[in-house]
């Protein structure tokens, strides 16, 4: 029995239709690189949740044919080459001539498109590649191309589709790729029939970036340039500068000779400049250009040609590490110099104290016994790891009990007490920390709220408002009243007390990441998650910081609370909030014991 046959040829296409177009974004990339192919100066993107029902993009390009609109369908069907060896000097995108074959393989397309010379319009109407309409339009130079039901013949493709939220911000981040690519192009984007986006051609990137996500933002930027050398790859753009950062990486764009490429290399070398000027987990925003000889690349190893490989990597991204180095010191230097001149002298801390957080937590609010509650952060260190961290009764013995004389602070970090078997340390940030998570969970949704006098303005690009728009309850059961305040704009009116002279900023960001990497928890655990977060990082930015000078008053407070507080071995990010430095080592020290 046969059991090798022929798929049918419309088989085949879907396919592969699937090796180039496995997302509305995918469809979106190709759309708009024909048209700027094509010339256009007017580029207008329309989607609608989240481009799986439809897709939409026109220009102002130079059109097509009668004939070529009927041959743009076919596979391998291009303008852009004639032969294989063209490849190593191409400079379009669409050289494949696969993009609108798969496409219309997968999809429901209308083509309306004219050249200009033309006095009609030729308008087709294609159902999974085969045209079913071919008419005559009356429209002005151009190209139009409505995208429907995108895998509606593909059902195992649709089913693996996102959210439209997540869809549409994959399109978005295309989008703007293009936009900061192409400065002398018109580009809108419509959301829903929702202008989202309007960006008119723009003198400069950084007028662009402002067009994008506003003038606030753009005023982080650092231009960045290397200096010009025959065969040499030169590298131009901006960065952001020490002042800003992210939770995530969507914000860093790199092109290859225009084309908006993901290189692991190269992030990776620019996470390394931003070496000792970021915290961890923190990423910068980038927008940087690599022009180089086509031949030092192959663009040709991804069927979308996303990806990008060099011949001689390493050269690439020193080079990059180096200048983005340079830059952000030449940009920190400048900086310092105009804070020395103009900046006025600062207050002593100390004289400050009643001002913190944790001194109104402690005069203004009591601390009762907290519930247990669940924790899904970092992993807590395990007796094994740390042989000298208290067990919960050695802690009660140290704390609960209250046998131990205070010594003092120490390294303004610390809280030193002496005790009869020996020296116990207490973090004091991580002792706060704990007993305000604690709280902040047992009072979830009964916290006590006080009005700001001044709201805190919080400004979000596009894609981070969508994001959160949705969850700002969240924010209302902890006692944070917020609601949006203009165009990409949060205001935040009533926090609780021990967090009012917080900036939240950080917060909200954390926010927007945290929906964004657990958007695909059902309801519940996605709530239950994202409170615990933000129980952990409201307790983290309002706890007594390591360097605060703390009085000995302040510090029995601060132990005597610990003693009341469930889970008080460490803080919720899993650090020990006590460490015992036994007697018996202190003399082993001296030579006192063998």
């Amino acid at each position: 029995m046969r059991k090798i046959k022929l798929l049918p040829t419309h088989e085949i296409n879907k396919i592969a239709a699937g090796q180039v177009v496995d997302r509305p974004a995918n469809v979106v990339k190709e759309l708009i690189e024909n048209a700027i192919d094509a010339g256009a100066t007017k580029i207008e993107l329309s989607v609608k949740d989240g481009g799986e029902t439809l897709i939409q993009v026109s220009d102002n390009g130079c059109g097509m044919s009668p004939e070529d609109a009927k041959a743009c369908f076919l596979k391998h069907a291009t303008s852009k080459i004639s032969c294989i060896d063209e490849l190593e000097t191409i400079d379009t995108f669409g050289f494949r001539g696969e993009a609108l074959s798969s496409i219309s393989a997968v999809s429901k397309i209308t083509l309306d498109t004219k050249e200009k010379e033309s006095q009609h319009s030729t308008l087709l109407q294609l159902e999974a590649g085969k045209i079913v309409k071919e008419l005559e339009g009356q429209v002005t130079p151009g190209t139009t191309i409505f995208i429907r039901d995108l895998f509606y013949n593909v059902p195992a493709r649709k089913k693996f589709l996102k959210k439209p939220e997540t869809e549409t911000r994959q399109i978005t981040q295309l989008f703007h790729a293009f936009c900061f690519d192409y400065l002398n192009v018109h580009f809108k984007m419509f959301n829903n029939t929702k202008l989202t986006f309007n960006c008119p051609p723009a003198k400069d990137l950084v007028s662009r970036i402002s067009q994008i996500w506003g003038h606030h933002f753009a005023k982080n930027i650092v231009p960045i340039q290397t200096e010009q050398k025959e065969g040499r790859p030169h590298i131009h753009g901006a960065i952001s500068n020490h002042q800003y950062s992210r939770y995530d990486r969507n914000y860093l764009f790199f092109f290859i000779n225009r084309r908006w490429v993901k290189n692991y290399q190269l992030s990776n070398a620019l996470t390394k400049g931003y070496m000792n000027v970021l915290p961890p987990g923190k990423y910068p925003a980038c927008f940087l250009f690599i022009d180089i000889d086509p031949r030092q690349i192959d663009i040709n190893i991804h069927p979308r040609k996303e990806e990008v490989k060099f011949l001689h990597p390493r050269s690439i991204t020193n080079l990059l590490q180096t200048i983005v180095k340079q830059a952000l010191e030449k940009n920190l230097s400048k900086q310092i110099k105009q804070e020395v001149v103009f900046s006025s002298p600062v207050k002593n801390y100390d004289d400050n104290f009643k001002t913190l957080p944790f001194d109104q937590f402690l005069s203004k609010q009591k601390i009762g016994e907290p519930t247990s509650v669940i924790f899904h952060g970092p992993k807590s260190i395990n007796q094994q790891e740390t042989p000298k961290q208290l067990s919960e009764e050695q802690h009660q013995g140290a704390i609960k009990q209250k046998n131990y004389k205070i010594v003092g602070q120490f390294k303004k970090t610390y809280i030193l007490l002496e005790k009869e078997d020996g020296l116990f340390f207490v973090d004091q940030h991580a002792a706060h920390e704990r007993i305000l998570y604690e709280t902040f969970s047992k009072r979830f949704e009964d916290v006590v709220a006080v009005k700001l006098l001044f709201p805190q303005l919080i400004s979000l690009n596009h894609e981070d408002m969508v994001a959160i728009e949705n969850h700002l309850e969240i924010f209302r059961k902890n006692g944070i009243e917020i609601e949006p305040f203009g165009q990409n704009q949060l205001a935040i009116k009533a926090t609780p007390v021990s967090i009012k002279d917080i900036d939240l900023r950080d917060l909200v960001q954390k926010v927007v990441f945290w929906t964004r990497e657990h958007q695909n928890l059902d309801q519940k655990e996605f709530f239950k998650t994202i409170n615990e977060k933000m129980h952990a990082q409201m307790a983290c930015k309002a706890a007594v910081k390591a360097g605060d000078s703390l009085t000995i008053k302040q510090m029995e407070e601060l132990l005597e609370n610990l003693s009341k507080t469930k889970n008080r071995l460490t803080c919720p990010h899993g650090r020990p909030t006590g460490w015992t430095l036994y007697i018996h080592e202190i003399e082993k020290k001296f030579k006192r014991r063998l």
